[in-house]
């Protein structure tokens, strides 16, 4: 596969797990499109990171939770072959009293952008859409969250069927990760002991799990739980 047929956007890339997402797939010979929404100057310096490397890399700023916002993300030098579905909107119910702007950001825009990134794969490529997922309980505030990622997460073996052979389609489903800024540490502290690992996933157990994903081409339909056990609390 050469590089011109290694291109994908990570949404959400600026920060956090998705800016670690970004510079492992560039690092392992990807060509990047980084998207952010706010975080313009972290972005910027991932772009520079990603150039450094010798890929080729890209920014885009856009509004997950805008439909106008697809044409954006694909509007590009070169196709698509993957996309890794990071971003999420992630607020309390109160924050989104109807819970459309969690259904836009986490179910709809990726679905739709798999569904455009099947349509433009270049004659005879083969493409990979990722999901994330999430296995920790949410409380009653966060119903609009968890909603949106248990409908996207029942979405996933329907589109892996439609989209096969040429689009392959998987999900890695998270535990306790990184901390969230709201999130009080003895909150993240009790989801992590709470994990058969007792350990939190890091930004890099997550962007290998990707990275092996993306590249695996016997592999379609399925959800890697980087959890450290988590969802076998459930089970």
């Amino acid at each position: 596969m050469n590089a011109r047929s290694r291109h994908v956007l990570v949404t959400g890339a600026a920060r956090r797990v998705g800016r670690v997402i970004a510079l492992t797939l560039a690092r392992a010979g990807w060509n990047v499109t980084a998207h952010y929404n706010q975080s313009r100057a972290e972005a910027e310096s991932l772009l520079d990171e990603i150039n450094h490397m010798g890929r080729k890399g890209r920014l885009v700023q856009a509004d997950l939770a805008d439909p106008s916002a697809l044409k954006t993300l694909l509007a590009g030098p070169e196709p698509l072959t993957a996309i890794v579905h990071n971003a999420c909107m992630f607020e309390r119910d109160d924050a989104d009293p109807d819970g459309q702007k969690h259904l836009l950001t986490n179910q709809k825009m990726p679905c739709l952008l798999t569904q455009a990134l099947f349509d433009q794969l270049p004659p005879g490529a083969e493409g990979s859409a990722l999901f994330m997922l999430d296995n920790t309980s949410m409380p009653a505030f966060l119903s609009h969250y968890a909603t949106s990622k248990k409908i996207l997460r029942a979405k996933l073996p329907e589109m892996a069927l439609r989209f096969a052979p040429q689009l392959r389609v998987n999900a890695v489903a998270l535990g306790p990760a990184l901390r969230h800024p709201r999130e009080s540490e003895d909150h993240f502290g009790g989801l992590v002991t709470s994990t058969p690992l007792r350990q939190a996933s890091t930004p890099k157990d997550v962007a290998s799990a990707i990275l092996f994903l993306l590249e695996n081409k016997a592999i379609t339909g399925q959800i890697l739980n980087v959890d450290s056990g988590l969802h076998l609390r459930s089970n």
